[in-house]
């Protein structure tokens, strides 16, 4: 029922701007129907040059904004945050060489005792099957 009404409608329309040409051309003057769809048309035509001007101008902000901006801000949070949680930091736990939380004795002070017991103490010696023939990388 929608699509008949529509199509009546459009059929009525076409009708009604052919009979305004036919008196345009018979008057040598335009009829109030064809004035007011070239006023339509020129509002249409200012509108559209209107909104693709200000998509221009936002694309390019929003450019600027993604590309030039928002990277330099993020560094600047950041940074701030950094020296803000330091800061933070220092001032609740303070230095913690020699404190007491890293000397728990957990094996791993013993795993270094036990090899500097060994024969020459290296970390990057190599070993091999006989025990007289070991040398250290260089």
């Amino acid at each position: 029922m929608t699509l008949q009404i529509i199509f009546a409608a459009s059929g009525v329309g076409i009708a009604a701007i052919i009979w305004a040409k036919v008196l345009e051309d018979k008057h040598k003057r335009k009829p109030a129907l064809l004035r007011l769809i070239s006023l339509g048309d020129a509002h249409a035509r200012t509108l559209s040059h209107e909104l693709s001007r200000r998509y221009f101008e936002w694309k390019e902000e929003a450019d600027f904004f993604l590309n030039k901006e928002l990277p330099f801000r993020t560094r600047t949070f950041i940074n701030k945050t950094n020296v803000t949680v330091k800061e933070r930091f220092d001032k609740h736990v303070g230095d913690i060489r020699g404190s007491k939380f890293l000397k728990k004795n957990d094996g791993l002070n013993e795993f270094f005792k036990n090899l500097s017991e060994k024969e020459n103490g290296r970390i990057d010696d190599e070993l091999s099957q006989d025990s007289s023939e070991i040398e250290p990388r260089s």
